[in-house]
């Protein structure tokens, strides 16, 4: 593991009065870094977190096995993905930008040592849970005990057990939440300028702690004999409450027009001046699977995820499609209309999403039904499914119009199976927005409310997408004593522990 400490750009020193200088951590003295305040420190992390999550190259094949995106009949199929091929080459990047970024939430935390700082301590440990867990949920056993030493410590840390790190998370979110309740009267006060995300509202920092907390709780209740730990942790932090419409985690710096400086999603498929990068409206297009399901629902989201191929059509293709695949001209591609945010690739300055206030509200709702919280699971779920579509560019009363269809796909009283229709809409909403959660989902529970064609080619390694990644080559070269040390790892058997199928 590259255990340097990376920092800011020396220009970040005028951050407080711009917020749109940009956020680089890989080019100053990395010895200096406990120099560094935790109010600069802040905005490049939060960006980096967003950059990583946000690219589609760290986590497209999600998209593409499960049914949400396909690959153009325009370009040769890469046998990595239709045939369920993992390398330790295969978004290894994700990992190694991942641990950067949270030792830099580490510098926040340890930096953070007068008690009227107590505020950047507390986001310090939250976005380094966020981190990890998400982390976990990818790769199961990971670096995290000797993970984030000083500069001169363990430079190859061993691998913690995932359940181990997962229930060691859930008390740093608590004690992290237990801060910012009890922090001082005089405590500093983070501005705008450094929490790109909340603004500094420490409230919206307590609910989003509570938020990941449920959703790493929520994460693991397919496992047997888990209910009453899953209860009690909730109910530790059940007052603080959670995110809810309108209080969406997500980060801006201030994005701009310019190369490198755009919202990172938008950047992998526009340049500042308009035109396509290359390869990149042409290359991801709309998944039959998805299609499918929005048509049969009469979702109006349908022409903001997707663009019409003509007119009002839209249509989509399978991965590794056996029969001849619909032709690139005859098929749709990822949402967009130029200058409007409520489009699948949106605008260079959206907002990046972390974790979307209708993400949040899908988890609450699941966590009603399935007894772990309060609540009315029709009324958070109501609420998920008019946010999607807000974020979408779409209105309240639209949302409001769906959700009174008479199918059963779409409308709470008339689904049989609750807890099918929250997944089944959160698989529909998330799509280019959460990635990890939606393979998350499916891992855990089937996604049994939705039909998923995987992989048609016949030489795919597995009749199901693989469980997990591999562990990065640059982990094998570095450290491999303690790679070696988990035992041997299987794409599709390896699980992660919350996998209950």
């Amino acid at each position: 593991m590259n255990k340097k400490i990376l920092t800011l750009l020396v220009s970040l020193a005028i951050l407080g009065s711009s917020c749109s200088d940009f956020l680089s951590v890989n080019e100053v003295n990395p010895n200096n870094a406990s120099k560094v305040p935790a109010k600069l420190l802040l905005p490049a992390a939060l960006n980096n977190t967003a950059t990583t999550m946000n690219n589609p190259d760290r986590f497209e094949f999600v998209y593409l096995w499960y049914g949400l995106w396909s690959i153009s009949s325009g370009y040769s199929q890469p046998q990595s993905l239709v045939q369920y091929k993992l390398y330790n080459t295969s978004y290894e990047n994700a990992f190694h930008e991942s641990y950067t970024t949270a030792q830099n939430f580490t510098e926040i935390e340890n930096s953070a040592t007068d008690p009227k700082d107590v505020g950047y301590k507390a986001i310090g440990m939250i976005m380094k849970a966020y981190i990890m867990h998400n982390l976990v949920d990818v790769w199961g056993n990971v670096p995290y005990s000797e993970a984030f030493s000083a500069v001169g410590g363990i430079l190859k840390p061993k691998y913690d057990d995932q359940k181990t790190i997962y229930e060691d998370l859930i008390k740093k979110l608590d004690a992290a939440i237990g801060l910012i309740q009890n922090r001082p009267a005089d405590a500093t006060e983070i501005t705008s300028a450094s929490d790109i995300m909340f603004g500094g509202d420490m409230t919206l920092w307590a609910k989003f702690a509570n938020t990941i907390k449920l959703r790493m709780l929520v994460h693991q209740s397919g496992m047997a004999g888990r209910d009453a730990y899953i209860k009690s942790a909730i109910a530790t932090t059940a007052s603080v409450g959670y995110l809810g419409a309108g209080d969406g985690a997500l980060s801006n710096p201030g994005y701009l027009n310019s190369a490198g400086k755009m919202n990172p999603f938008y950047n992998n498929y526009y340049k500042p001046d308009g035109t396509t990068q290359s390869d990149g409206v042409t290359y991801h297009n709309a998944g039959k699977d998805a299609v499918n399901w929005m048509v049969s629902t009469a979702d109006p989201r349908l022409g903001r995820f997707f663009n019409p191929y003509s007119g009002v059509l839209f249509a989509g293709n399978s991965l590794g499609q056996a029969a001849p695949p619909l032709t690139a001209a005859n098929t749709s591609k990822l949402g967009y209309k130029s200058g409007e945010k409520g489009y699948l690739i949106g605008t260079f300055d959206r907002s990046a999403p972390i974790l979307t206030d209708f993400e949040s509200l899908f988890v609450q709702a699941e966590a009603v039904e399935r007894g772990y919280i309060s609540g009315s699971g029709k009324d958070l779920y109501n609420a998920a499914v008019a946010q999607s579509f807000i974020y979408m560019g779409l209105t309240a009363d639209e949302a409001a119009t769906f959700l009174a269809s008479e199918k059963n796909t779409v409308n709470y009283e008339l689904a049989g199976n609750k807890i099918n229709l929250i997944l089944a809409q959160k698989w529909v909403a998330l799509n280019g927005i959460a990635p990890v959660e939606v393979w998350t989902d499916y891992r855990r529970t089937g996604l049994p409310g939705v039909t998923i064609h995987f992989s048609e080619d016949a030489s795919k390694q597995n009749e199901t997408p693989p469980v997990r990644l591999l562990y990065p080559q640059r982990e094998i070269s570095v450290n491999n004593d303690n790679v070696v040390a988990v035992g041997a790892i299987d794409a599709f058997k390896s699980k992660i522990f919350w996998q209950n199928r």
